[in-house]
C-alpha cells in the first residue's frame, strides 16, 4: 500500500524541476507512505519520465522491496496489494523466473515481463500502478477491477500527469494549469447526492479525471500516443454457469468467501476489523475467529441515536466470539473540533465528504492506526453482490411475479420488511411492475432540496445496461457506478490519512462472478435479503444477527455530533459567495434545529457545510 505520482512530458512544452517536485511530493505523500519515499528520473531525446512513490510497508518489510522498484528493463511504482502473489510467484518460478524479494511488488513486475499488459487478468487484488518499460519505450498504467485504489490523471497531448490524489497533480503542475472547480459535479453532489458522483470519469475539478476501474492507460513515448482501454469486461461477471440449487449456492459462496479471506489475511503487520451489527462485517469477523482461529481486534461506532445504534448486536458478537472490540461512542463535539477535523478531511479528500458516514468512519481509521494496526477489513460490496437495499426487494418481486413463490414472498415482505421502509416510493410492492424504469427513489431527497435551491434544474437519471434482469442490473450499477465507488474512495482517503490499509474480502472477482450469475429466485427468500450469504454463515455467524431482517446502515445524524443553531449556520454559510449563488440561505433559517431533524435535513446540512469548506479551500 503506497502513494504514487508521476509526470511524463515533452520537455519543450512544460519544464518541471525534478528536485523541487520531489521535495514537495515527499511531504504530500507521507501519510500514504510513511515508511519510505522514493523517486526516479529518466530523460531521453525530448522526453522526460519522472516517477514518485511513498511506501506503507505491509508485505516484505525489508528495504529491498522499496519503490520505485527496478529490474533490467522496467521500473514500477505501485499502490495496493496483489493478494494471490504467492500462487503467481510459484507459477513464474516454474517458468525459470528468479526472485530476490518476498514482495508482491516484484511479483507484479515479473508478471508484466511474462504476460505483458495481460498480466492484470492474473491478479486477485487492488492496485493502481505505473510501469515504465525501457525496452518498448512505453508507460503502462492500470487500475484494479473494482476501483479499490485511486488513480487520477491530467493529459493535454504533451503532458501526462497522474497520482493517487488530485493534490499531487496540482503540486506537479505548480501553476502551469489553472485550477477550475467543476460546477456540474458540485450540483450533482448537493442536489442528486452521492450516487450521482461516479456516473462518469469527471472529478470536482475540470480537466482532472479518474481512471475508470478495470482500465489501463498506455502511452507510447516515441509518438506520445495516449490510449485508454478497458481490460475488465463487467458483463462477463453475469455469465458463469452456476447451479440452480440454493443449498449448493450457499456452500460455494462460503468456500469462495473463505478463499478470499485467506488471501486477504496475508500480512506482515497487525490487522484489525471494522465491525457493525449487520450481516456483512459480522460474517467477516466471525470467519476470522471460527475458521482462521484469529482473535480479531475490532472497532465499532456506537451512536446514541436509536435509529443508528447497533450496540446490542455488537455485544452479542463480543460475547460469542470473545473478540476484542473497542467502542467509539459518538458524542457532541465542540464546534471548533468538528470544523477543524472536517476541514482537514475535506482538504485531504480533494472533495466534499460524500456523506456523514465517512466523517464517522474516519474515527475508526484513526483509532485502529493509533493502536499500531496497518490493515483494516470492511464488509464493502456485500449489499451489491447479495442484495441488501430495500429497492432490491421490489425489483425481486417484479422479477418473480409469474412464479409460484410470488404471493408468499409478497406477504412476508409486507409483514417483515415494509414496516422498516422510510422511503415512501418503496412502500408500493408493485412499483417496478407498473414502472420498470422508475428510479426517483434513488434521489429521494430531491423535492426536499428543491426548496432551498436558487435554480431549479431538471434532474436526469441514467444507468448502464448490464442485464435484462432488473434486479441484477440495479446491483451492477450500484457496484460499478453508484454505491461501491463512493465507499471505496472515501474509505481509501480515510485510511490513507491515517496510514492504514483498507481491505474488502467481498470484492473478489471470483466471488462477484459467482454471485451475479446466480438464478434470480435465489437472491431473496422468505423476505430475507442476502439469503445465500446468511445461509452460508450457518454455524459461523450468531443467528440473532444472521436472521435479523432490519437494515440499519452505517449512518448518523449531524445533531448526534454537533450542536447547531440557525444563526451560526446562516453566518457560516453566508461567508462564501459560491454557496450564496446556489442556496437560498433565508430558507435555511426555517429549519428547526431545536428538534430532532430528519435524515433528509441532516444529509443536506452536512453537504452544505462540506461544500462551503471545499469552496473555501479551492475557490
Amino acid at each position: 500500500m503506497c502513494g504514487i505520482a508521476g509526470y511524463i512530458t515533452k520537455k519543450k512544452y512544460l519544464n518541471f524541476s525534478f528536485k523541487t517536485t520531489t521535495n514537495k511530493l515527499k511531504n504530500l505523500m507521507e501519510r500514504r507512505g510513511p515508511d519510505q519515499q522514493g523517486s526516479f528520473e529518466h530523460n531521453f531525446n525530448d522526453k522526460s519520465v519522472n516517477l514518485f512513490s511513498s511506501r506503507l510497508s505491509i508485505i516484505d518489510l525489508d528495504k529491498r522491496s522499496n519503490q520505485p522498484f527496478k529490474t533490467n528493463n522496467t521500473i514500477i511504482i505501485f499502490n495496493g496489494e496483489i493478494y494471490n502473489f504467492l500462487e503467481i510467484k510459484n507459477f513464474l518460478k516454474s517458468k525459470k523466473l528468479k526472485f530476490f524479494t518476498n514482495s508482491d511488488t516484484e511479483v507484479l513486475i515479473k508478471s508484466y515481463e511474462y504476460w505483458g499488459e495481460e498480466c492484470v487478468n492474473q491478479f486477485d487484488g487492488m492496485w493502481s500502478f505505473c510501469i515504465y518499460d525501457y525496452k518498448k519505450r512505453k508507460i503502462f498504467i492500470s487500475r484494479d477491477n473494482f476501483g479499490e485504489k485511486p488513480l487520477f490523471y491530467f493529459f493535454d497531448g504533451n503532458n501526462l500527469i497522474f497520482g493517487s490524489e488530485i493534490k499531487y497533480i496540482f503540486s506537479i503542475l505548480n501553476g502551469n494549469f489553472k485550477k477550475c472547480i467543476n460546477n456540474e459535479k458540485v450540483y450533482d453532489y448537493i442536489f442528486k447526492g452521492y450516487k450521482s458522483l461516479n456516473k462518469n470519469k469527471d472529478t470536482f475539478f475540470k480537466n482532472i479525471f479518474q481512471l475508470e476501474a478495470g482500465s489501463n492507460i498506455i502511452l507510447n513515448l516515441d509518438k506520445f500516443k495516449f490510449i485508454k482501454k478497458k481490460y475488465f469486461n463487467r458483463k462477463s461477471l453475469l455469465n458463469l454457469k452456476v447451479p440452480n440449487n440454493i443449498n449448493q449456492n450457499s456452500v460455494d459462496v462460503k468456500n469462495l468467501l473463505i478463499e478470499s479471506m485467506k488471501l486477504r489475511l496475508r500480512s506482515d503487520v497487525p490487522i484489525s476489523f471494522c465491525l457493525s451489527g449487520g450481516v456483512d462485517s459480522a460474517s467477516i469477523v466471525s470467519l476470522a475467529y471460527k475458521h482462521f482461529n484469529l482473535k480479531p481486534k475490532c472497532y465499532s461506532i456506537i451512536d446514541q441515536d436509536p435509529r443508528y445504534n447497533e450496540k446490542n448486536e455488537i455485544d452479542l458478537l463480543k460475547k460469542k466470539l470473545n473478540c476484542d472490540i473497542e467502542f467509539i461512542k459518538l458524542k457532541k463535539e465542540k464546534k471548533s473540533d468538528f470544523f477543524s477535523n472536517l476541514t482537514k478531511l475535506v482538504n485531504y479528500h480533494d472533495s466534499p465528504i460524500s456523506t456523514i458516514s465517512y466523517y464517522i468512519h474516519s474515527k475508526i481509521s484513526q483509532k485502529s492506526s493509533s493502536a499500531g494496526n496497518k490493515v483494516i477489513f470492511s464488509g464493502t460490496g456485500a449489499d451489491e453482490l447479495f442484495t441488501g437495499y430495500y429497492d432490491h426487494f421490489l425489483l425481486f418481486l417484479s422479477e418473480i411475479k409469474k412464479t409460484k413463490s410470488y404471493q408468499l414472498e409478497k406477504s412476508l415482505w409486507k409483514k417483515f420488511v415494509k414496516p422498516n421502509v422510510r422511503n415512501y416510493y418503496l412502500q408500493n410492492e408493485n412499483l417496478f411492475v407498473m414502472k420498470p424504469k422508475f428510479r426517483e427513489h434513488i434521489y429521494y431527497d430531491r423535492k426536499f432540496i428543491e426548496n432551498y435551491m436558487l435554480k431549479k434544474n431538471k434532474i436526469s437519471f441514467y444507468e448502464e445496461n448490464y442485464s435484462s434482469n432488473k434486479l441484477k442490473n440495479r446491483m451492477c450499477n450500484e457496484l460499478f457506478h453508484e454505491s461501491v465507488p463512493v465507499i471505496l474512495k472515501e474509505d481509501d482517503c480515510n485510511s490513507m490519512y491515517n496510514s492504514i490499509e483498507n481491505r474488502s474480502p467481498f470484492l473478489s472477482k471470483k466471488l462477484a462472478n459467482y454471485c451475479l450469475s446466480m438464478k434470480k429466485n435465489n437472491f431473496i427468500q422468505n423476505a430475507y435479503s442476502k439469503y445465500v450469504l446468511r445461509d452460508s454463515m450457518k454455524g459461523i455467524l450468531n443467528d440473532k444477527i444472521r436472521l435479523n431482517r432490519k437494515k440499519v446502515g452505517f449512518n448518523s445524524n449531524i445533531k448526534s455530533i454537533l450542536n447547531l443553531n440557525n444563526k451560526f449556520l446562516y453566518d457560516f454559510l453566508n461567508e462564501n459567495k459560491q454557496i450564496k449563488s446556489l442556496i437560498n440561505l433565508e430558507a435555511i433559517k426555517k429549519i428547526n434545529l431545536n428538534k430532532t431533524i430528519s435524515n433528509s435535513e441532516s444529509k443536506f446540512l452536512f453537504s452544505l457545510i462540506n461544500l462551503k469548506l471545499f469552496f473555501d479551500k479551492h475557490s
